[in-house]
């Protein structure tokens, strides 16, 4: 037997193997009664990976693989001593819920590296995805919880259209699955190898079984440790073309610009398209043109007091696919990150071509437009190349380009990478690394250009009992993804390592299941002087029950050794921040059950005496096959935490007196722009030493006591008619606020002078609901059906930094703000989307 690409020959010989036999005419009602079904060779030896790893499944499975002109067929007989309780929770498709399922995975390209799931519940509720490398194992300890996590890490935003069917028996239940070669991806040949494993989720017993099993330690190469699925004679891939037109009414409703107390109405009705090209048996055109995004849940309100934006996930489906050819990380940050698309104006248009060659080159071109009324204004475009080589290693490269209009001619942005994963040692140790750069041009005036750099080198262990990295990364001061990318902090060297050991192995010892401990740590220290930025070390540990109980704690060290934030004055110089440390646990409750609780708290100590508090209720109840239910309550707390709160403009009028500047956060140069105070004496003196602006003119930090509180309140909530029409609720209440007392001057990095008499006040109130409905009527493979409403309440309660000064707005009571946020008009949009895919 010839050896696999990506392993040796010794692997190769003691991998198992399953023959897929040839079928035609199978009709997929799930009963195996075809006599092609009989005749072909079973898959039975099946291992638990949960609750004892290793250990024979419970219950016995039978899996069989037969092959057509047109689709991969696999049926599965899932034997049960018990049917009476297996468990057949309905639910949205992709929504990986608490019920029995049966998954399989299949690396048609056979590069031991990407595979497509495809699974289905025993009440035929469908998941596809697409599993690149490793996974951790399934969520939780029955591999499918109540919670709707996804098995393995796996990515769900790809979607096929196939054919399934489940039946319930005396002895358990069938699946029988038809897998058209045009969801799949396979180097054309007269004869076929592929990986395939098949996994069991039995949600009462917290069991996972697989074949063939991948042990925890060893599952950061998941995929390359599948059994080989052979005897796939004279088949080619087919072309997968999908055209699906929609239109959108909408129709909003929100307080009147120009009669304010009043609602006021528009409705507006759209079309577009999306398109889906198999150029080849390894090439795809993805298209979108006036894209509808109305139908994917809000972005959470959240309260953000840092120096840097609030980073969300992509949720969009047509950037959500296949994200994972175009990932290049660039440290903490990405040179790619698609949230930026459409984020200031809407996205007129937008392609992407994919594909992977023979000899395992992958690679990805996107490119879109935006613009308001149809007017291109923005213009984003990506490429994105990874040749895998030698089994697992892999080296590639990144091009991304922007062009957009600046405040005079346009801003036209570039970014370029190359990153590598060298892997050793049947790919237990690697060196990973990448090296980038960036440019930002403006045209008026290429002289502002701004260049940068960055790269990093890590060692990494892989596999085993030990896992972990040590390496180190440099970011220049000037180097700047951010028009396309995202990337929080630049001008650093950094030194980081992880540590990481799975105790006994992942096995059972004692009253436990499992446990693991990490420890994780990074030193910084600024590119451009070598300040340094402190140090960081997180310490957690995981614990699992034979009950089936978890919990976790961990500990956070920030600056334990001092050093200097470069970012929190928001431009100007460092400041010796604070050390702190932080304390967390979480507990969870059995997952077998069909309900599951989580509570955490947390406690943060500043030093200077700052207390942060953290508490929090996650929950989620199976109420019956058809009703799901979760709720999420935290609440934050600080207490006498010193923070910044402004940059401010002093002003001497030459007679001793002082003048503020009425706007914070920029120098303000106009005389009319400024108020007098009483500075009580002190004010000379503090910036006695501080260089000025100008004669007379200071621009300084102000820091302060900060208070704050924030109270989260989210519930989600499902009801599924059947597996392809389903209605789903989703809302949150979020209220915030904050206070800084206390006052002082941040005359050098080290020294923060007490300013008393400081004239503003900065309290605050936020308050957020948002909800949105969404039913969802699949009425056929890959065409649907949305109707949505989402209602918004927003209101932001500033006191005005000059006095006079009116109440708090951070005394009002919980009970006060969410009165006033319903006193407020909401924003109401109802929305209906139609789609129809015509399939090839």
């Amino acid at each position: 037997m010839l050896a696999a690409a990506g392993s040796t020959e010794a692997e190769a010989q003691t991998r198992p193997e399953l023959t897929a036999m040839p079928a035609e005419g199978i009709v997929i009602d799930g009963r195996l009664d075809e006599e092609e079904w009989q005749r072909a060779p079973s898959a039975t030896e099946f291992l638990q990976l949960e609750p004892s790893e290793g250990a024979p499944a419970s219950q016995r499975t039978e899996v069989r693989v037969l092959y057509g002109p047109g689709s991969l067929y696999i049926g599965a007989t899932l034997h049960d001593n018990e049917p009476a309780l297996i468990e057949r929770t309905l639910g949205r498709r992709d929504e990986f819920n608490r019920a029995d399922w049966f998954v399989v995975a299949i690396d048609s390209y056979h590069d031991r590296r990407t595979a497509y799931a495809f699974g289905v519940s025993a009440a035929g509720v469908q998941f596809d995805a697409v599993k690149d490398g490793g996974g951790d194992g399934g969520p939780g300890p029955g591999g499918g919880g109540g919670g709707g996590q996804v098995p393995d890490n796996m990515d769900p935003s790809w979607d096929a259209i196939w054919t399934s069917a489940v039946e319930l028996t005396a002895e358990g239940w069938v699946v029988e699955m038809a897998i058209p070669y045009s969801m799949l991806r396979f180097r054309r040949a007269s004869t076929q190898r592929w990986g395939v494993q098949f996994s069991r989720h039995l949600p009462r017993a917290g069991e996972r079984s697989e074949w063939p099993l991948v042990r925890r330690v060893e599952r950061a190469n998941q995929v390359a440790r599948f059994a080989d699925l052979v005897g796939i004679e004279g088949v080619d891939p087919r072309r997968n073309v999908q055209l699906r037109p929609y239109s959108v009414a909408r129709v909003e409703t929100q307080e009147s610009e120009t009669d304010p107390g009043e609602r006021a109405g528009t409705g507006e009705v759209e079309i577009g398209a999306d398109l889906k090209i198999g150029l080849g048996p390894n090439l795809t055109l993805d298209a979108t043109i006036n894209p509808d995004f109305g139908q994917v849940e809000s972005d959470p309100a959240v309260l953000n007091l840092t120096a840097f934006e609030t980073v969300f996930d992509e949720r969009r489906p047509f950037f959500v696919e296949g994200s994972s050819i175009y990932q290049f990380s660039a440290g903490p940050g990405q040179l790619l990150y698609t949230r930026r698309i459409g984020a200031l104006s809407p996205i007129i248009g937008a392609a992407k071509l994919s594909g992977r060659t023979g000899r395992g080159l992958s690679f990805g071109v996107l490119g879109a437009t935006t613009g308001h009324d149809f007017s291109p204004e923005t213009h984003f475009a990506v490429g994105r190349a990874t040749q895998q080589f030698r089994g697992n290693s892999t080296a590639g490269g990144i091009f991304t380009a922007y062009d957009a209009p600046a405040d005079s001619g346009r801003l036209r942005s570039f970014s370029a990478g190359a990153d590598w994963d060298l892997r050793f040692l049947d790919d237990q140790y690697g060196i990973e690394g990448f090296a980038a750069a960036t440019s930002r041009m403006w045209t008026a005036n290429v002289n502002e250009a701004e260049r940068g750099f960055a790269a990093k080198v890590w060692a990494v262990k892989r596999q085993g009992a030990w896992q972990g990295f040590l390496g180190t990364e440099v970011f220049s001061d000037e180097f700047n993804p951010n028009d396309v990318g995202q990337l929080r902090e630049n001008n650093a060297y950094v030194l980081i390592g992880s540590i990481e050991h799975e105790i006994n192995d992942n096995r059972p010892f004692g009253p436990f299941q499992r446990a693991s401990a990490e420890l994780f740590g990074v030193q910084r220290f600024a590119y451009t002087d070598g300040l340094n930025q402190g140090l960081e070390l997180d310490l957690r540990s995981q614990w699992m029950l034979r009950t089936f109980q978890s919990f976790e704690l961990s500990a956070s060290f920030e600056s334990p050794f001092g050093g200097y934030d470069l970012y929190e004055t928001r431009g100007l110089w460092p400041w010796a921040k604070p050390a702190s440390v932080r304390i967390d646990a979480e507990f969870t409750t059995d997952e077998r059950r069909s309900w599951e609780i989580e509570p955490e708290v947390g406690l943060t100590f500043v030093e200077g005496g700052g207390r942060g508090y953290a508490a929090g209720l996650r929950g989620n109840w199976r109420v019956s096959d058809r009703v799901s239910l979760e709720g999420n309550l935290e609440g934050e707390w600080e207490d006498d935490v010193l923070a910044w709160s402004s940059n401010e403009t002093f002003l001497s009028d030459g007679q001793g007196g002082w003048l503020i500047g009425v706007e914070s956060g920029e120098v303000v140069t106009d005389p009319d722009d400024f108020v007098e105070f009483d500075d009580e004496g002190q004010l000379a003196g503090i910036l006695e030493g501080v260089e000025p602006v100008e004669v007379g003119r200071y621009f300084v930090p102000v820091f302060g006591h900060r208070d704050t509180r924030s109270l989260d309140l989210t519930l989600r909530g499902g009801y599924t008619f059947t597996p392809d029409l389903s209605f789903q609720l989703y809302s949150q209440l979020f209220l915030a606020g904050g206070r800084y007392q206390r006052m002082g001057i941040l005359r050098t990095r080290d020294e923060l002078a007490p300013f008393d008499a400081f004239p503003k006040r900065d309290d605050f109130a936020f308050s957020s609901l948002q909800s949105n409905a969404v039913l969802r009527w699949e009425y056929r493979p890959g065409s649907v059906l949305y109707v949505v409403w989402t209602h918004g309440r927003r209101l932001e309660d500033e006191m005005s930094p000059l006095a006079p000064w009116g109440p708090s707005p951070f005394e009002r009571s919980i009970g006060g703000q969410i009165a006033d946020t319903f006193d407020i008009i909401p924003q109401d949009v109802l929305l209906v989307k139609l789609s129809y895919t015509f399939l090839n």
